[in-house]
């Protein structure tokens, strides 16, 4: 099975939009791909969601957390890399990839996407992973979460 790593700004997006490519792409997790998370990002996520400009209840934040909770495996990185030297938080999505050992990154955000790749980990936007995943094929070319 593919392994993922998905990047906060794509949870973030799954749960404002409900029928947005990133939640599409949450609902796959555990059926078509394996998701993998650290405590770092799912740190991150918690933080980013609790922002009032979201809006979100806190019932609402811990369902979110609870669901991407019970569709991950979570991960301990035990390398530290400093590799994206313009967004230093980005790091911690390579390090989960790296110890995860994951096929995929999973972002929207530019400092990541424009490595478009670390080592052996391609990294992608969620439309690439959508179309990766309906596709069946292992290559790349180019609502998960359902809030009260």
């Amino acid at each position: 099975m593919i392994r993922l790593v998905i990047d906060t700004n794509v949870f973030v997006s799954a749960l404002i939009s409900t029928r947005s490519i990133p939640a599409l792409l949450l609902d796959e997790a555990g059926r078509k791909y394996s998701l993998y998370i650290s405590k770092e990002i799912i740190d991150e996520v918690e933080d980013v969601i609790s922002r009032k400009k979201f809006g979100f209840s806190i019932q609402e934040i811990s369902s979110a957390m609870e669901a991407i909770l019970l569709f991950s495996e979570m991960i301990n990185p035990e390398i530290k890399v400093d590799v994206v030297k313009s967004d230093p938080d980005d790091n911690k999505i390579l390090e989960c990839a790296i110890a995860c050992k994951a096929s995929y990154i999973v972002s929207g955000d530019s400092h990541l996407l424009e490595l478009r790749e670390y080592g052996n980990i391609k990294i992608i936007n969620p439309k690439t992973a959508i179309e990766l995943l309906n596709s069946g094929q292992r290559e790349a070319k180019g609502a998960f979460i359902k809030l009260p």
